[in-house]
């Protein structure tokens, strides 16, 4: 929830999850829109009883295709914003949307209706865009169409917030420079790229990696690759898919033993499919099926998530093990300093906006 710009509210009797720890029996203070006051204390005025609940930040999903029917491709009038509708309450309340590989003119076509994005207090607020491709490996494509793959440039603006791209690819060091110019955080991912390759782009700015793990080859003990690379290099943070398709849940806490929790972001992967039936989708003009959960191509291979970043929250506190506040940080104050917004977003602390979820002890949505 987002609090309302109104006269001073307490929420008492929640365990408040703080980057660091967890604060039982806990009071949340706010007004304006802003926290004011989180403390450990019985209230001594009259308060909105959360029962034990949990409270935790917004969550920040900077890799999200879709939710509720609807996707970043669509280019629809008013698609980003029921898409943002439906990203809300799946739990997420800021979100990059992630575009699939394409031609130049409908790539455009959808940044640009970001430009006339206007968010209202039902919706998940729109930060920008992760461009995914089309500057990626064909050979490691997962369920990027290999027809829209291109080498040409494209165009670059201050919409896109994160480009994805394959540092082997002839056409990297071009975007490389073109993203640093515009101040875009530069991703390796749908890669092949050889452990020397992956440093190097290291050492040109590349320091983030989507969906590790997946859509690049694995760790081989004599070839090490883009993986190894990442995975030693501390100038890297890589994103985690938790939805119990895309990784197990000891590779999970492998990585996560590798860079430590500061160097990982969670993000979902979901496509329109998230809080939708089983059945067939469209996912960058091909035919996806959901059964039981898990998202395909005709031939099986992955095609993104249809599980909501809250799902992947839980799933790594209750399978993979993970303490609650070092998840909960994973997705929400991680993310929100790759995106320099650190100083409103991300933790519940004092002077932030109070922007927040209520979940059970079970991590469901209250």
């Amino acid at each position: 929830m987002k609090q309302d710009r109104n006269a001073e509210v307490v929420i008492a009797n929640a365990n408040i999850v703080l980057p660091d720890r967890i604060l039982p029996n806990g009071v949340l203070v706010l007004q304006d829109g802003r926290i004011i006051d989180i403390r450990c204390e019985p209230a001594t005025t009259q308060f909105i009883d959360f029962g034990g609940d949990f409270i935790i930040p917004g969550l920040i999903d900077l890799h999200v295709h879709g939710c509720g029917g609807y996707d970043t491709m669509d280019t629809g009038a008013g698609s980003l914003q029921k898409m943002a509708s439906a990203l809300l309450k799946q739990g997420t309340t800021a979100f990059l949307a992630t575009t699939m590989t394409a031609p130049e003119p409908q790539l455009q076509s959808v940044l640009a209706a970001g430009k006339t994005f206007y968010r209202v207090n039902s919706q998940a607020e729109l930060l920008g865009f992760h461009m995914e491709g089309p500057c990626i490996s064909p050979n490691f494509r997962g369920a990027q169409k290999k027809a829209d793959l291109s080498e040409i440039p494209v165009a670059l603006t201050s919409e896109v917030k994160i480009l994805t791209l394959a540092p082997e690819m002839a056409a990297a060091s071009q975007y490389i420079k073109m993203a640093q110019e515009v101040g875009i955080l530069l991703s390796a991912g749908h890669s092949g790229a050889t452990y020397e390759q992956m440093q190097a782009a290291i050492d040109a700015g590349v320091h983030y990696v989507t969906h590790a793990f997946n859509a690049m080859p694995g760790i081989h003990h004599r070839r090490p690759g883009l993986l190894s690379a990442a995975l030693l290099d501390s100038r890297v943070t890589i994103e985690l898919i938790a939805d119990g398709v895309h990784i197990h849940p000891a590779v999970l806490n492998l990585a996560l033993r590798l860079k430590g929790p500061e160097n990982v972001v969670l993000v979902s992967d979901g496509t329109r499919a998230v809080g939708m039936p089983d059945g067939e989708y469209d996912l960058g003009g091909q035919t996806v099926r959901l059964h039981q959960g898990k998202m395909t191509l005709p031939d099986g291979t992955i095609a993104g998530s249809a599980a909501p970043l809250l799902a992947g929250v839980r799933f790594m506190a209750k399978v993979a093990g993970r303490p609650l506040y070092e998840v909960v940080r994973m997705a929400t104050l991680n993310p929100a300093r790759l995106m320099k917004l650190e100083d409103r977003l991300g933790s519940l602390e004092n002077g932030k906006e109070a922007t927040f979820l209520r979940v059970s002890p079970g991590l469901l949505l209250n």
